[in-house]
């Protein structure tokens, strides 16, 4: 078993020395501790809502905005949009995480705090929006949101267990939209993947429903309903059948808002299987 992270991109780049390198340059290794200096210190940590509180409760704006600031003026060392320039490195994997958990759950503690704001940060913007053109990071592993937030809603993560108060539930860069091409890049060489996230989204639910029909009832979804409407999501996903007629249906209804609530992103599947079903739930809310 190996769990460090970075030791596992480096015998990456050993094992496969055909593929383009990880780690290319000791200039790397600069980029990746830069993160120890940036980041605020003396903060609780927690691998869901990390460097967010003191032992006081959240840290304050200033310190937010200081880390934003000197990472957007590192993003500027070697020409953007990732750490290293054009390439993608060690150095995004060893960021991409803690800044997406930001982008994420900063607005929800601080007033109109975006992290990925183009007119205060636009290396960060550049660099966000390069990170989701990457397919195996846009579509397996790069969590939403929805997800990020709910534990700011948990006592536990990093917070003491004080709940804080949240100010904001606003998206912090858009939609999901248009991101077609990037899934098609992500499916071409992998066949096990579906040709498009809703078809994967219904594949994922085939092949667990077992375990999600149990979860379901416990949580209030009634045997009667759990297996129908597991079949009418699956099937409208899909695009297999008369949409109509399922999307007047309670149980897939009941269903669905199952899905969304209980999902968890990247955990179950990846951002736009889980949007395909997010979107789902919200059209059968209506």
């Amino acid at each position: 078993m190996q769990g460090e992270s970075l030791d596992i991109i480096r015998a990456l780049d050993s094992q496969f020395p055909g593929s383009p390198q990880l780690w290319p340059d000791e200039e790397v290794t600069k980029l990746v501790d830069a993160f120890k200096t940036i980041f605020p210190k003396q903060t609780r940590p927690s691998s869901r809502a990390a460097y967010l509180y003191s032992w006081n409760g959240p840290i304050f704006r200033s310190q937010f905005e200081e880390t934003l600031s000197s990472t957007d003026e590192l993003l500027g060392r070697h020409g953007g949009p990732f750490f290293f320039g054009p390439q993608i490195s060690a150095a995004d994997c060893a960021w991409a995480p803690f800044l997406e958990r930001y982008a994420a759950q900063l607005p929800c503690l601080q007033t109109d705090l975006r992290p990925y704001d183009v007119n205060r940060w636009p290396r960060l913007a550049a660099w966000c929006d390069a990170m989701q053109q990457v397919p195996s990071y846009s579509c397996r592993v790069r969590g939403d949101e929805v997800s990020w937030r709910k534990v700011l809603a948990q006592a536990g993560y990093g917070n003491d267990g004080v709940v804080s108060s949240t100010v904001e539930d606003g998206s912090s860069k858009g939609s999901e939209a248009g991101m077609e091409s990037v899934w098609a890049a992500y499916a071409r060489d992998r066949p096990y993947v579906a040709v498009t996230p809703q078809v994967e989204a219904a594949a994922r639910l085939l092949r667990n429903r077992a375990a999600l029909s149990k979860d379901a009832v416990k949580r209030g979804v009634s045997e009667a309903e759990v297996d129908h409407g597991l079949r009418g999501v699956a099937a409208l996903l899909a695009g297999l059948c008369n949409s109509a007629v399922l999307e007047g249906s309670p149980a897939v209804a009941a269903v669905a808002a199952y899905l969304d609530d209980r999902m968890c992103v990247p955990r179950d599947m990846g951002l736009l299987p889980s949007e395909a079903i997010r979107s789902l739930a919200r059209r059968l809310s209506t």
